[in-house]
């Protein structure tokens, strides 16, 4: 098939520091998956503002190698899928359960439609630790700012399994900004996971004080890791400044009931960020921070799958451009 340079395309054949990769673009926005990192953006250009809302940390995105193979040690920013494990590296049923397990392997990719008014692809992996097969199809139209995912999580074993999943979405400079905005719907509450304690959104009490959330802090200001659980799976972050280019991030709230919300404001002196990074996450996930697959299966809490099951779920991330 002839190539575009219009309107959707797909380039399937590229390669980004030594990771096999593929570009979907439209008229705003190019985006950059690297397929042996998980299906993971390394940019989400809106073409219009020239804004990329991926942030790298300090480390950035790596080349692959033998010794720095786990998700930790290999961090780069930016958004990854978490499954089967989201919190800890742990054993569970005899399996050693690793953290990120999907986000940092290869993955499987195939063109659905190739046509300029819309592409859609999918991509594929057989986890290694668990049975368990992962399909999602990512679908970008013509002249549109929002990307869809769809995807299922197959159990190919006889028998019953459980497992945690979500999607770790970090945001940084160059987009977030000290001045930057984070808004729920109304009802949206605010947990502390360890405490229980719970209040209405955006206040919560931090170091005997109450913080007003939906508001960036000063670098240096030290925030604990709290849970968000709103009546709609929806969010937005924008800028106050440069004309309110935001992005909102919609999502199945029925899989993923919790927004973690994960606040580093270059505060943390020791490893891995060394007080180096500025940066906020605003995590989908099934369970509570930060419960291990073993604890959430046996707290009931786990997602369940049954033998030959399959379960679904949904995320879109739309560009909210700025007004003029």
């Amino acid at each position: 098939m002839r190539e575009r340079n219009y309107g959707c395309r797909i380039v399937s054949d590229m390669t980004f520091k030594r990771h096999r990769a593929v570009v979907l673009e439209n008229e705003k926005l190019q985006i950059w998956l690297l397929l042996d990192r998980g299906g993971e953006p390394a940019r989400w250009l809106h073409k219009p503002s020239d804004t990329d809302f991926i942030w790298q940390s300090r480390l950035g995105f790596q080349p692959p190698h033998a010794l720095y193979p786990d998700y930790q040690m290999t961090y780069p920013g930016g958004w990854q899928e978490m499954i089967p494990e989201v919190s800890y590296t742990h054993e569970y049923r005899g399996a050693l359960v690793h953290r990120g397990e999907a986000a940092v392997a290869p993955w499987e990719m195939s063109v659905i439609q190739d046509e300029a008014e819309e592409v859609r692809i999918a991509l594929t992996h057989q986890l290694r630790s668990l049975p368990l097969h992962i399909r999602k199809v990512i679908a970008l139209r013509s002249g549109e700012a929002t990307v869809r995912i769809d995807e299922t999580v197959t159990n190919e074993a006889p028998v019953a399994l459980e497992t945690n999943w979500g999607y770790h979405l970090a945001y940084g400079a160059p987009f977030l900004q000290p001045g930057a905005e984070v808004a729920f719907p109304p009802g949206a509450e605010v947990i502390h996971p360890v405490t229980g304690s719970r209040w209405p959104w955006p206040e919560a009490e931090q170091d005997g004080e109450f913080v007003d959330l939906s508001r960036m802090a000063p670098a240096g200001t030290k925030r604990e890791l709290l849970a968000i659980r709103a009546p709609e799976g929806r969010y937005s972050v924008h800028q106050r400044e440069q004309s309110g280019l935001g992005l909102e991030v919609r999502w199945d709230n029925a899989v993923w009931p919790y927004v973690w919300y994960w606040q580093n404001f270059a505060a943390d002196r020791d490893a891995p960020f060394f007080a180096c990074e500025y940066n906020i996450g605003l995590e989908m996930f099934n369970v509570l921070p930060k419960l291990t697959l073993a604890e959430a299966a046996a707290s009931g809490q786990a997602l369940q799958l049954e033998p030959h099951g399959a379960i679904s779920s949904w995320l879109e991330i739309q560009v909210k451009e700025a007004q003029s």
